[in-house]
């Protein structure tokens, strides 16, 4: 098979969320499988062409819509010509990918439909030879639009939800500027969404096939808690919708090779894992070293649960354990945080990200603290697992699929989920019931440590998933 992938951002060239992380690591499993895989993305600004290695790729060509030239620069990857990079200056000359500090860019609409229309025009101008294109979220749903209404193309095309809550809705005057017919994609079944258009609805309906990211979330994204307005267009399209499982790329996620642990260490060679958390603890001036520690780390967003961890802290600052937050996201919940910043000292905050922290605070972490409101997949629980540690998760989504509660599992020998603590009413009741439950384990540390490394042997690689994807793909 051969599979053209296109994303608004692959790891590690730009990344905002886990869509850059799976748009790595999928393609990597696919291509271990023997399967020919293309990626294309945007070359923003922000992305270090010398440090990558991006080159020219001796492909520029023009594109006309609404009277508008527009003209497009292909790079690839000097060592990888697979791996494809899109430069137009509308679309890239942003130091953010999607907004800046005054919200989203005006033209989006825009800029990610001329992404679309790039896509289409490589695989044609450079005779791609694909068999199925798959798209990723709202920035590329409008891909199968194109395919099927303005280029007549016969390959087949998925579409991956990885979060329904952005879908990419704007003006409809984007139709004329877009140059998409009004008849055949102004309507129900394509891109109107009250008066509005609405880029991952038509790619729901123009898609062959439609994935999102667990089992449980396919399922609750077909319901009005979940469906974000879009459960009557999912249920009209569940013959063609499922979810596959993300995983993680256990290559980048390894704590016996991992660059940013300091004390890199593995099931065979544990006690390393101890030194990190001393280390760590020296570093932030924590003290008590032999208290547990709880992190989080992540967006600051009403879906990441991050009310509850605010209403907690006052809880937490009594606790004998120790706390490190790592994030940032919408104002008020960055300011909120920003104000209890060294208020507490057993709590750090940080806020901001930044990828060498976060990895040296999975590999010196012994609790992750997940209380999404939803989640479509998850990634941090099956990191922070492969690191040896245990999430806290509320009962959702991929969050379901991928965590089971300590307590109800008997025998660990060929039991291949991990384990964790989870909870299902999102409150501060139940929320802080789960991290008393998470105390009272570390208190009983030989346990504690056989769950530990038994989480950090538990597959969450892509190889299961990304032949879910081939069969998808050859079906």
């Amino acid at each position: 098979m051969n599979i053209l992938f296109a994303a608004s951002e692959i790891f590690p060239y730009a990344k905002t969320g886990g869509l850059a992380d799976v748009g790595y690591a999928l393609p990597e499993a696919l291509r271990a499988q023997n399967q020919k895989v293309y990626t294309i993305m945007p070359l923003y600004n922000q992305i270090d062409r010398e440090k990558y290695e991006i080159v020219y790729a001796g492909l520029t060509f023009d594109y006309w819509l609404a009277g508008v030239r527009h003209q497009f620069d292909i790079f690839h990857k000097e060592n990888n010509k697979d791996e494809l990079f899109v430069y137009n200056p509308i679309l890239c000359n942003r130091w953010g990918l999607y907004d800046d500090e005054f919200g989203d860019y005006g033209d989006n609409a825009l800029r990610f439909g001329l992404f679309s229309y790039s896509v289409l025009e490589v695989m044609i101008r450079m005779n791609l030879k694909i068999d199925a294109v798959h798209v990723n979220d709202w920035q590329t749903a409008l891909i199968p639009l194109l395919m099927k209404t303005r280029y007549n193309l016969n390959q087949k095309t998925v579409l991956t939800i990885h979060n329904l809550a952005y879908q990419g809705i704007f003006p409809k005057k984007v139709m004329d500027e877009l140059e998409i017919d009004w008849k055949s994609c102004f309507k129900f079944e394509g891109l109107e969404y009250y008066d509005n258009v609405n880029f991952l609805k038509a790619g729901i309906f123009f898609s062959d096939s439609v994935t999102t990211v667990s089992y449980t979330y396919a399922k609750e994204i077909q319901t009005q808690t979940f469906g974000n307005t879009l459960e009557g267009t999912l249920k009209v399209n569940s013959y063609k919708l499922r979810g596959i499982l993300n995983g993680i790329s256990t290559e980048v996620f390894d704590p016996q090779k991992d660059e940013n642990v300091k004390y890199n260490y593995s099931i065979k060679n544990y006690k390393n894992r101890e030194k990190n958390k001393l280390a760590l603890y020296e570093e932030l001036g924590l003290k008590e070293i032999d208290r547990p520690l709880f992190v989080f780390i992540g967006r600051f967003t009403k879906q990441k649960g991050v009310d509850l961890i605010l209403d907690a802290l006052n809880l937490f600052k009594s606790y004998e354990a120790n706390f490190v937050i790592l994030g940032n996201g919408e104002d008020f919940y960055n300011h909120a945080f920003g104000s209890f910043v060294n208020s507490f000292e057993n709590i750090h905050i940080r806020l901001g990200y930044d990828e060498s922290f976060a990895r040296r605070l999975y590999a010196s972490s012994d609790f992750l603290l997940m209380p999404s409101f939803f989640e479509p997949c998850g990634l941090n629980q099956m990191i922070i697992m492969r690191y040896g540690g245990l999430p806290i998760v509320s009962k959702t989504g991929g969050l379901k699929d991928t965590v089971v509660d300590f307590t109800d599992v008997k025998e660990l020998e060929g039991f291949n989920l991990g384990l964790g603590i989870t909870f299902e009413e999102l409150n501060l009741f139940w929320f802080n019931h789960a991290v008393a439950k998470a105390l009272s384990l570390y208190s009983n540390k030989e346990k504690f440590e056989k769950i530990s490394k038994h989480n950090m042997g538990v597959d969450n690689s892509w190889k299961n998933s990304a032949l879910e994807y081939i069969n998808l793909y050859k079906s």
